[in-house]
């Protein structure tokens, strides 16, 4: 709850397309020594504003500091949200809380902070499996 009031706060100075990474479920499944997370993320664009159809964005996917993986966002309407999964593997015996997954919103085109994306304060997450 805190978390999203400050996502809130953050975008209501935001006078332009604002995607953030509002959401992170987790779901988990073991078969043969092991353990799926099933992560599902959802981009939401808190600003007043859509995105031109022409940008190129995606959420990069790390684990441990390390890149595992990227996917595409769809440029976004104002209010919109985009969600897809995106699989993590790990020994069925590896400890709770030593994995950490670090999801970032990247900006491709345009690069950078400005009216496709008004606020870097809200592109990142981090989730420790």
């Amino acid at each position: 709850m805190i978390a999203m009031l400050a996502l809130l706060t953050a975008s209501a100075a935001c006078h332009g397309a604002d995607p953030a990474i509002t959401n992170v479920t987790t779901t988990q499944t073991s078969n043969a020594g092991l353990t799926t997370y099933t992560l599902r993320i959802t981009v939401t664009n808190l600003g007043s504003s859509g995105q031109r159809s022409n940008v190129l964005q995606s959420v990069e996917i790390r684990l441990d500091r390390a890149k595992n993986g990227e996917k595409g966002v769809p440029p976004l309407a104002a209010g919109a949200n985009y969600t897809f999964p995106y699989d993590v593997r790990r020994a069925t015996d590896a400890a709770a809380g030593t994995t950490t997954v670090n999801l970032h919103l990247v900006m491709h085109q345009p690069a950078g902070v400005g009216p496709q994306d008004c606020s870097a304060a809200n592109d990142s997450q981090r989730v420790k499996l």
